[in-house]
């Protein structure tokens, strides 16, 4: 660790070299079993893991004694490499076939050559010569901007515990699922032109039901594209075979695309047990994915690949079975059994879809995202995805392989090692989702110059559930009332109050134009009487202002026009006619009651907003305290013994393609007889 801190460049080399002296002495021990080789290896020092290995018919003395010589030349490459040293595995699997009933069914043939993946190899992946990011061994002892920032969201587990530990030592560069679906949106989008009109679907994961949760990778896939075809069965094999395949890609659009997104899955549990999970509802640990884990310790228990008594009526358990009879023994032996059966069945479903998988469909594209599901522990955690293939592919056209799209060194770098990571942690995090503008840009300065401490919607969101959570909100005891100018544009699938609404459920929409609470104290009344008995309250609430992407505050571009117009438009039109001299009148026939109220409000503070840096930015802060003063004046707590939460800030609205941001201003909670409890810092950028 030494070394790889201080000497990057001299560490890299090392494993260059301890790479190359590990395939010689592999390379030379060609005629044994190299796996078994592996096997006996990998408890000693992080060589390849023995999930790799596979059966001999030699007998194991004879293999063993073969490997002792190769073993010792490979030691010391193993210890600095964790794993580099390694060499490819080659393995091919015949044809089987099972009889029963007297009835002959044929298993799945894949004849192909493929690398059997491990986490020791993911660990080390990168680490040889021309690689653009370094070693993920002894990821589990780091903590990254990237690990911050997604325990902040409450997505991911903390730094440090049980279960960060075993999930970045075993899966180290696993993602939330969601992150992985962005990070791959935008790709596909930017570079190649995917779109939701042209682009099908397919997915092959284990049809078990903690697979399709909100926040999983599927389901945030097809939430955004479109429908869906399931392709996999237990174990996330595609067993849909050629003919699904076939049959699917027969309904892409005319010169469409398809996204292919495959792998097994296994549980985490809180305490860091691999291929372990607590259901809801239930009071033990079960396992995850039960069909791998079944099979596995059946194979230990004795199955030799003979056909079940069930025969065609559990076809799928029986090829799992079948697949894992020559891995279960080495898998017994290795450090984490059930993480290397994760790999093992991340193998066969890649078999299988690389094997149904055609470019024959038309012109369009064929996108692979396989890896490996991680079911976190149930609701602390949004479930992980372990990315391990993401690849383009187009009839005649070489693959394009874009894994290291998943990859960004500036917010995955050691925080003790490089503490100023952290200053922009978040700012960097959520660019690299695609939540935010990229730093360089116009959008990117003013925003966080004249609104510092900005995030994205969906960031304040995640972080309000968290935080609430701790008080005993929950979407079934508590409703929600929002305060935000009617504008259309605050009502993108991404914008704060829409996604609160999807959360929290019903809303009482009390704002008028600016974002006021025309309402008033008789609407919240009204609202407040609705609300669960012992339940809470939440309200959200503020003006809002847009920034242009060439970072003009105030300007918008609104979809379909060529012209850019004013938002908040109220808001500036009342400084603009307070500027040009309006004065209140009695005698007015308009009927334009919340207008002239903006007005009278802006008017006081007309000159000294003219006289600061950037009016508009002057402007938008003052509407703020405008809203939250009406605020103050219309809400209680005489609804009952629960919570109301007052979350309140500024909406921006950003350029069309990127996602609207919150300045939070005021989160609090209160309750009638206690004091009210400040947890504005909770919103905070960390440093």
């Amino acid at each position: 660790l030494f070394v790889r801190s201080r000497c990057p460049r001299f560490f890299q080399s090392i494993l260059r070299m301890a790479g190359e002296i590990g395939r010689m002495a592999f390379v030379s021990a060609a005629q044994t079993p190299r796996r078994q080789m592996a096997l006996q290896a990998g408890h000693s020092a992080p060589v390849r893991h023995p999930a790799a290995a596979l059966a001999s018919s030699a007998p194991q003395s004879e293999r063993l004694g073969e490997a002792k010589s190769s073993i010792s030349n490979i030691a010391m490459a193993s210890a600095l490499g964790a794993g580099a040293a390694a060499a490819g595995v080659r393995r091919s699997r015949a044809k089987r076939s099972k009889k029963s009933r007297g009835s002959s069914v044929s298993m799945a043939a894949v004849d192909t050559l493929e690398t059997l993946l491990t986490f020791y190899d993911v660990a080390a992946r990168n680490g040889s010569e021309g690689a653009t990011q370094p070693s993920l061994a002894g990821r589990e002892l780091e903590e990254t901007a990237q690990d911050r920032v997604f325990n902040w969201l409450g997505r991911g587990p903390a730094p440090g515990s049980e279960c960060f530990q075993v999930m970045q030592k075993y899966f180290p560069g696993a993602l939330p699922g969601a992150a992985v679906h962005f990070r791959s949106k935008a790709v596909l989008e930017e570079e190649f032109g995917f779109t939701p009109d042209n682009t099908l679907l397919g997915t092959s994961f284990c049809p078990d039901e903690i697979n399709n949760q909100e926040r999983d990778i599927g389901t945030k896939m097809r939430r955004y594209w479109g429908k869906v075809f399931p392709m996999g069965g237990i174990s996330g094999t595609p067993y849909v075979g050629e003919t699904g395949f076939v049959a699917f890609s027969s309904h892409v659009p005319k010169d469409g695309n398809i996204i292919v997104v495959f792998g097994p899955h296994v549980g985490i549990s809180e305490e860091g047990e691999v291929g372990q999970y607590l259901r809801e509802g239930q009071t033990g640990n079960s396992t995850a994915c039960g069909a791998v884990i079944g099979a596995y310790n059946a194979c230990l228990s004795g199955f030799d690949g003979a056909p079940s008594e069930d025969g065609e009526y559990d076809m799928q358990m029986d090829e799992i079975k079948q697949e894992f009879v020559p891995h279960a023994e080495a898998i017994s032996k290795s450090e984490n059994p059930m993480a290397a059966a994760a790999y093992v069945a991340y193998e066969m479903v890649k078999d299988r879809t690389l094997k149904i998988v055609n470019t024959k469909f038309g012109s369009g594209k064929l996108v692979l995202i396989g890896g490996i599901q991680l079911n976190m522990p149930f609701p602390d955690y949004a479930d992980h995805f372990l990315p391990l293939m993401f690849e383009v592919r187009q009839e005649g056209q070489p693959t394009q392989d874009l894994m290291s799209r998943f990859s960004n060194p500036s917010i995955q770098q050691d925080l003790m090692r490089a503490p100023w990571a952290a200053v922009t942690a978040q700012r960097e995090v959520f660019a690299w989702l695609t939540w935010s503008p990229p730093a360089l840009s116009p959008v990117y300065r003013t925003m966080h110059k004249y609104f510092p401490g900005a995030l994205p919607g969906q960031a304040v969101h995640e972080r309000l559930v968290k935080v609430l959570d701790r008080y005993g909100f929950n979407n079934d005891n508590t409703i929600m009332g929002t305060s935000v100018c009617p504008d259309e544009i605050n009502n993108d699938p991404t914008d704060l109050p829409v996604l609160m609404q999807d959360y929290w459920g019903e809303v009482f929409p009390m704002g008028g134009i600016s974002g006021a609470p025309f309402t008033g104290k008789t609407g919240f009344k009204a609202f407040s009487s609705h609300v669960a008995d012992e339940g809470h309250i939440i309200v959200m609430f503020g003006p809002h202002v847009a920034i242009s992407e060439s970072g003009e505050v105030g300007n918008c571009l609104r979809a379909g026009q060529s012209a850019a117009s004013t938002a908040c438009g109220a808001v500036i039109g009342a400084y603009k006619a307070c500027q040009a001299g309006w004065e209140p009148s009695a005698d007015s026939t308009a009927y334009d009651m919340q207008m002239d109220w903006i007005k009278a409000q802006i008017a006081p503070h007309v000159n000294g907003i003219a006289r600061s840096e950037n009016p508009m930015a002057s402007l938008s802060h003052q509407s703020y305290h405008m809203v939250k003063d009406k605020i103050m004046q219309c809400v209680n707590n005489d609804f009952g013994s629960g919570y109301l939460c007052l979350i309140g800030g500024i909406q921006i609205n950003l350029p069309l393609g990127l996602e609207d941001h919150f300045l939070p201003c005021t989160f609090e909670i209160r309750r009638a007889g206690e004091p009210t409890v400040d947890l504005l810092s909770e919103m905070k950028e960390f440093r």
